[in-house]
Formats: C-alpha cells, sequence, structure tokens
C-alpha cells in the first residue's frame, strides 16, 4: 500500500527532476560553462583558507573572531556532511537522467547535500556577521555556487537548497558557540 508520504516523496522526486532538468534544458556557450566551473571551483575551499589566513592579520579583532567561527563551524559541519551523505546514499543526477552527463567529475559518489553550497552558505552567514559590509556579495557569491552545482549536473536542486539550510544552521551553532 502506498502511503501518501511515499507519494509525497515521489512528486517531490519527480519535481526535483524537472527543475534540474529545466535549468540545464539550454546548450550554454564555452565561456559560459567555463564562468560556471571557476563559481563552482570558488567553493573548493582555497577562498576559505585564503581568509581565515589574512583576515586576522588585516582586522584583527573582526578576524579573530571569524577565524574561530569557521573553524568550529568545520569541525561541526565535516562529520555532519559525511554521515547525512553516505546515510542518505542519494545517487547523483547524471545517474538519474541518463540524458545528462555531468560538465566535471564530482569529488565522490553521492549528491545530498550538496557541499559546495553547504560551506558556501557558512562561510557567507559567518562573514556578514564578522564583516556586515560584505554580507549581499558573499550570500549571491554562495547561491551562485549552489546554481553552479546544479548547471555543471552534479546535483538537484534540492541537494542545494538542503546545502543552504545545513550551511546556515552550522554557521549559526558556530557563532552561537563562540558567542
Amino acid at each position: 500500500m502506498i502511503t501518501r508520504g511515499t507519494m509525497a516523496l515521489q512528486w517531490l522526486a519527480a519535481l526535483d527532476v524537472q527543475l534540474f532538468l529545466g535549468l540545464n534544458r539550454r546548450h550554454r556557450s564555452r565561456p559560459t560553462e567555463s564562468l560556471i566551473r571557476w563559481i563552482s571551483r570558488s567553493g573548493d575551499g582555497y577562498v576559505y583558507v585564503a581568509m581565515g589566513a589574512t583576515l586576522p592579520w588585516l582586522y584583527p579583532e573582526q578576524g579573530r573572531g571569524f577565524l574561530l567561527s569557521s573553524l568550529l563551524a568545520f569541525l561541526i559541519e565535516l562529520p555532519v556532511y559525511w554521515i547525512l551523505k553516505n546515510s542518505f546514499k542519494r545517487r547523483r543526477p547524471f545517474r538519474v537522467v541518463q540524458a545528462l552527463a555531468p560538465a566535471l567529475n564530482p569529488s565522490d559518489e553521492f549528491s545530498f547535500p550538496s557541499g559546495h553550497t553547504t560551506a558556501a552558505f557558512m562561510m557567507a552567514t559567518i562573514t556578514s556577521v564578522w564583516f556586515p559590509a560584505l554580507s549581499l556579495l558573499m550570500f549571491v557569491w554562495a547561491s551562485l555556487v549552489g546554481l553552479s552545482r546544479v548547471l555543471l549536473k552534479v546535483h538537484f536542486v534540492s541537494d542545494v537548497l538542503a546545502g543552504v539550510v545545513l550551511g546556515t544552521l552550522f554557521a549559526a551553532l558556530s557563532l552561537a558557540l563562540i558567542g
């Protein structure tokens, strides 16, 4: 017997596939694809290390708070992310929708949640607390990182939305613990 919960999950999965296909329907030019790859790579972690190394030096008080908050957030995020990824074991979009090959090789097998998006929103949230003038820039950038993951065909929209929520929650928890 199919329950309402099962029907709702099937409907959400179908909606996720339709959103994914809708965003990836158009053929992009080579320069656009390069820009999307660059945006995605900006969420690989190198920017976070550079920010953690330079901000405390440039702005000792806020930079130190930023660094401590970020380190604590990653200490919380990484094991939780790994557990979620390996518990849900959600197949990546290109494994579900055979017609679309990924634009890059993902670093792991599963798609839920989007680690790039989680980290980007975590850093955007922490940055916005310690450096409020950068809030808009950071949240636009984090949103573009999430969108790039869908456009590179390695995540569904719901993977990215989960990353937004998780990244924001991990940042909030870290900031609350740091005080």
